[in-house]
């Protein structure tokens, strides 16, 4: 990829991802295409090596500060070469415009001695902009389809607003349609499902682009089920725009697992017809998993999905029917109508698969197994449940659905209640101590060690995506403070219009707990970051904050 030494922005691999659409409001009659690979690759890569591999596209960075450092004086070849020789070689390619010139950029006084600064920030003219990416649309028309804008929007990659990006996005789908009519814009999206982003864009640019790259760095495979259904069902039931996915594994666990994840995203973006999907990692680590998923998955139709208690498989075809199947927290038994299966982990190894009395049973752990041989019985349960549940989401051992409140008992072991704190204790600014006040355990922050925040992911079945549907009240219990106006709290919150600060609150001075509740009317909590809530403690530097216990209630209108 072009640049890609100099700023490892784009070190993906990418499988695409071609599959009819398969939830409500989907098109019909679109023919069942194969999975197709691509690879992101340097200008000087074996694109030839690729195509017999079986690639189908490359996506190649565009870096505008490398390509006109000097205002007017442009520099194509070493894009030139790469997209020629990717074109030579058979494959699709996709050019990711971004970086801004020195001269280009909003940087002033010392922003213009760091490259990481003036080369991320928004121009400061649009026209320079729209200059740029028509003649990269002239030069490449009928080589290049796609084009996305930008890489992903979070800190420190982009350094500018929603707005200024929106602009490079309006000016790109003018310059690259009046170059060709049948090109595509893809909209980048921050770090995380960002559904929030995607809203505003749908809202106030809904026919500036054609495709949205969400990039979830981080988050396990299961944390896409419930976007993606939002996503699909609710903010693009009426549009026809494509989804793509970057994937880093690397982000979510040691080497080892990699190709469990890449199985477990592939099959879920298969089942909600994400178009693409782009692997942060080398290409060769991947490739037996990538075989895998051709070979038993290959144009495979989802057909629908089977929960059990902590499981949930993915089922796709009709006959010779497979399923991708695993389970969320802890082992568990997966039991199938009908006998014959066979199951196989990601590295190709098999599994046991008992057999007695017509149904066959078989253990599942984190790791996903693809099971082959499902009968016709098990393709029509899980047909049933498709249409009966909608959208597949995770399994769960409790739905709160029908509760008017959620709650968690902070300590050692927490006792949460629909409202979860220990998966972020591991979080290096989220690693609260644990205290004992009074005989009443607890947790601390500690701002000496710049640990300052509390935070709770609401139970999906609970809250997710409010968009206005309630208000809703978070209360916190805190330990008093030690004196008057030293100490205090607010929370940053998931909002329908990005993470945003509550007023603070001072706590007041007692030995004693005391309960402060924030009302909040235009909460998303939609896990943006895989968090929907934090106490934010970091104004403190006197004394830290002692919390005892948090209650979210939703609020009917």
């Amino acid at each position: 990829m072009v640049g890609v030494m100099r700023r490892n922005a784009l070190a993906l691999l990418i499988i695409t991802l071609l599959t009819v659409p398969v939830l409500s409001g989907r098109a019909q009659g679109q023919p069942a295409v194969p999975f197709s690979t691509g690879f992101a690759a340097a200008g000087g890569a074996d694109f030839a090596a690729m195509r017999r591999g079986g690639a189908a596209s490359v996506k190649l960075l565009a870096d505008w500060s490398e390509i006109e450092p000097d205002r007017g004086a442009f520099d194509w070849k070493e894009l030139d070469a790469a997209v020629a020789a990717a074109t030579r070689a058979g494959l699709s390619v996709t050019l990711v415009l971004a970086y801004m010139p020195k001269w280009a950029s909003l940087a002033t006084g010392s922003e213009l001695r760091d490259p990481a600064i003036w080369s991320r920030q928004p121009p400061k003219r649009i026209a320079d902009w729209e200059n740029f990416v028509a003649k990269a649309a002239s030069r490449y028309k009928g080589r290049v389809k796609d084009w996305q804008v930008w890489t992903v929007l979070s800190l420190p990659i982009w350094r500018g607003t929603a707005r200024e990006y929106q602009a490079l996005v309006r000016a790109t789908k003018t310059q690259t349609k009046t170059a060709d009519a049948g090109s595509r814009v893809v909209l980048a999206t921050p770090f995380g499902v960002d559904l929030i982003s995607i809203t505003r864009a749908l809202l106030e640019i809904p026919e500036s682009f054609d495709a949205i790259s969400l990039s979830p760095r981080g988050l396990a495979p299961e944390a896409l089920l419930r976007p993606l259904g939002v996503l699909r069902e609710r903010l693009l039931a009426r549009t026809r725009k494509a989804v793509w996915i970057e994937w880093d594994p690397r982000a979510g666990g040691e080497r080892s697992g990699w190709s469990a994840q890449m199985l477990k995203v592939a099959a879920i973006a298969k089942a909600f017809n994400v178009e693409r999907v782009d692997w942060a990692i080398d290409p060769s680590i991947g490739m037996g998993a990538l075989e895998m998923i051709s070979a038993r998955l290959g144009s495979k139709v989802f057909a629908g999905y089977l929960t059990q208690p902590k499981t949930i498989a993915l089922v796709f075809g009709e006959t010779d029917a497979v399923a991708v199947a695993w389970s969320i927290g802890g082992e568990a038994t997966l039991a199938l109508e009908g006998e014959g299966m066979t199951a196989l982990n990601p590295a190709g190894d098999p599994r046991t698969v008992s057999a007695a009395g017509g149904k066959s049973t078989v253990t599942l752990g984190g790791e996903p197994l693809l099971i082959s041989g499902l009968g016709a019985s098990a393709v029509a349960a899980a047909r049933e449940t498709l249409a009966a549940s909608g959208a597949p989401g995770m399994p769960r051992t409790q739905d709160f659905g029908g509760a008017t409140e959620v709650s968690a008992k902070l300590g050692k072991a927490n006792v949460e209640n629909g409202l979860y704190n220990m998966p972020f204790r591991t979080r290096r600014n989220g690693a609260v101590d644990v205290v004992d006040v009074a005989g009443s355990e607890a947790v601390r922050t500690v701002a000496a060690r710049d640990i300052v925040f509390v935070y709770f992911d609401v139970d999906d079945s609970f809250l997710y995506y409010v968009d206005g549907r309630f208000d809703v009240e978070v209360s916190v219990e805190v330990h008093g403070a030690g004196g008057p106006q030293q100490l205090g709290y607010n929370l940053l919150y998931d909002s329908m219009t990005g993470y945003r600060f509550t007023q603070w609150q001072w706590v007041e001075a007692k030995d004693g707990w005391v309960t402060y509740t924030f009302r909040l009317a235009d909460a998303a909590f939609a896990d943006t970051w895989g968090w929907d809530f934090a106490i934010n403690a970091g104004g403190n530097r006197k004394e830290d904050l002692t919390v005892r216990s948090v209650t979210v209630r939703k609020i009917s209108r």
